[in-house]
């Protein structure tokens, strides 16, 4: 699960925050999606600053795809996005998952996955990212879900001891080794030799040999 920690720690944080607001965790709203959007592409931005080449830095603006990407999952019935508000309405953090079906190449059964959590600085240690995860997990229970499964970085190890403390076990360790780019190959050509059967898109084409 892309987390800032289950706290949201992706930077030094003081134990206890100066302000410890009464927050809501609350399904999402479009309202929302400014905000989301914003902790989205922090959350993105911390990724790609712990491991640049396993996780790719997204085009910029990343507000603007997290926005449209969150947007479409608010009316997705497999989703869940949710919003931590605190008081005066301002939003503090957000989890986000979604019902996932068998996957072969994994062995991975049907479960809800979660994929996003990230809380403000100043709202963590005050219990926020594990209510917004107790959240997540009940709303996919709701949908289906047998299980819920997550993702944690190497390097957010905050993360992974809370998550552990939570009930989350380790299924599967990720491995990433970086290779030389293989030499370019010389394009082969294509030439249309004859029509064949109408596809979309044109004639067929058959490579040369």
């Amino acid at each position: 699960m892309a987390g800032g920690d289950a706290s949201g720690q992706t930077s030094p944080v003081p134990r206890r925050p100066a302000v410890s607001p009464a927050v809501t965790v609350r399904p999402a709203r479009s309202a929302d999606l400014p905000a989301l959007a914003r902790f989205g592409a922090k959350l993105a931005r911390a990724h790609h600053a712990w491991d640049p080449e396993r996780f790719f830095a997204p085009e910029e603006p990343l507000e603007d795809g997290y926005a449209w990407w969150l947007g479409k999952e608010l009316l997705n019935p497999r989703a869940v996005v949710l919003a931590a508000v605190a008081r005066r309405g301002r939003v503090v953090g957000y989890a986000y998952g979604r019902i996932e079906p068998r996957d072969w190449n994994s062995l991975r059964d049907r479960c809800g996955v979660g994929v996003d959590l990230w809380v403000e600085p100043n709202a963590r240690r005050s219990g926020v990212g594990r209510r917004l995860v107790e959240a997540l997990v009940a709303a996919l229970v709701e949908r289906g879900a047998p299980r819920i499964v997550i993702g944690v970085a190497a390097r957010n190890r905050d993360a992974q001891r809370v998550f552990a403390r939570m009930g989350f076990r380790r299924t599967v360790v990720e491995l990433t080794r970086e290779v030389a780019a293989p030499a370019r190959a010389r394009p082969r050509r294509a030439v249309a030799r004859r029509e064949g059967p109408r596809r979309p898109g044109g004639a067929q084409l058959q490579r040369t040999t």
